[in-house]
């Protein structure tokens, strides 16, 4: 499982860089995992419905039936609204078949589907209710024999295609294929960096971030040099220690490695900004290096994405005490944006999780919502008008 994993994540590192590839990672889940119908697909939170997104081996028909109509009748789907983000779901421990047998979905779908009527599946983003979840359909005997294994596999994978999903959202917001002689970081509008696995070694108790190439808004944000420059040995120096930690965290698990503890997800605040960090592991391509550079050549790089948006006016608590909010309940709320689970949030913000839960019943209650991905709206709405 972990070399299936790997491979499949090698795939999945390649389509973050061009999203046309998603085919391939689906074909490589399906080769790699016999048996396995694997499926990416979109949920919209707001119309209670899934629409596929890319998938292998399926029989067309099904999948234009369920984008048109059995996606919004799906019973599963409110199991994946309710599971955070990176916890493995399996349909028999949470939702058997023998439960919807009497539903239009079974009758008239999933009973058509030659026996494969059970999944696991894994919810990768949680963000302005839109989800994005990776389903492996497969037969019922799959459900109990390899409930570990598949389990195993999706949360090594998971955070890879987290990662490769948001960089296609940010470098790809247009148009999905790049156009002919175009490189991926002329795409990008943000800031964008390549860096070496030099960032893995420590320097006097620090990381050490190299840098490879630069987008045109990289280049800009390094002349302008208040959030970051460029020293000796081409290393990047990030200015501001919390935004510093937050790229070191995200290239490190680009480079398959742990970052340091005690560095939460989610954005960071610097002055009136939130700056967003995404990073993806990239594969240097040796053909064009001639000779020994070839051994000398760095064999991860990783892509780090810097986005920023304005909160200006604040963080929005003062907004949140006018809806009846304490302190604490407001700043849980202001971390569930959709940017980490309630587990992460509770971890950031030092709290028990059970704490973290009751608190979030009484947001729930004072701002009229009754899902956390309605929160995530509701909190990324007020700050962005704050």
């Amino acid at each position: 499982m972990r070399r299936a994993s790997e491979e499949i994540g090698l795939a999945v590192d390649h389509a973050a860089c061009d999203p046309a590839a998603w085919d391939a990672v689906m074909a490589e889940i399906g080769r790699l995992l016999p048996g396995v119908l694997p499926v990416l697909q979109v949920v919209d939170a707001a119309a209670g419905t899934g629409l596929p997104l890319v998938q292998w081996g399926w029989d067309p028909a099904h999948v234009r039936a369920y984008e048109a109509h059995y996606g919004a009748v799906n019973p599963w789907i409110s199991v994946i609204l309710a599971t955070p983000v990176m916890v493995s779901m399996h349909s028999e421990e949470r939702m058997p078949v023998s439960s919807l047998r009497r539903t239009e979905f079974y009758a008239d779908w999933l009973s058509r589907l030659g026996g494969m009527t059970a999944s696991s599946g894994i919810k990768l983003i949680d963000a302005d209710g839109r989800l994005a979840v990776l389903n492996l359909q497969h037969d019922l005997a799959r459900a109990s024999r390899d409930h570990g294994r598949l389990a195993a596999v999706m949360e090594r994978i998971g955070p890879r295609m987290r990662r490769a999903i948001e960089t296609n959202r940010a470098c790809f917001p247009a148009k999905a294929a790049l156009a002919p002689g175009e490189t991926l970081l002329e795409r990008i509008a943000d800031p964008a960096f390549v860096v070496t696995r030099d960032l893995c070694t420590r320097d006097s108790g620090m990381r050490v971030l190299r840098l490879v190439e630069a987008s045109c808004a990289g280049r800009a944000l390094i002349a302008e040099g208040e959030v970051l420059r460029v020293g000796a040995l081409d290393r990047l120096q990030v200015r501001n220690p919390d935004l510093a930690a937050a790229v070191a965290r995200e290239a490190a698990l680009a480079c398959g490695d742990a970052p340091s503890p005690g560095i939460p997800p989610g954005p960071v605040r610097i002055g009136r900004e939130a700056w967003h960090v995404t990073a993806i592991g990239l594969r240097q391509d040796l053909r064009g290096v001639l000779g020994m550079a070839r051994l000398l050549a760095p064999d991860r790089l990783a892509l780090v994405v810097l986005r920023r948006t304005a909160t200006a006016g604040g963080d929005g608590t003062n907004r949140l005490s006018d809806f009846g909010l304490s302190p604490a309940e407001a700043r849980l709320a202001l971390s569930m944006d959709g940017s980490r689970s309630l587990v992460q949030a509770a971890e950031s913000l030092g709290i028990r999780h059970e704490t973290a839960r009751s608190q979030l019943r009484q947001v729930f209650a004072k701002l009229g919502v009754s899902r956390q991905s309605e929160l995530a709206v509701f909190i990324l709405r007020l700050k962005q008008g704050a």
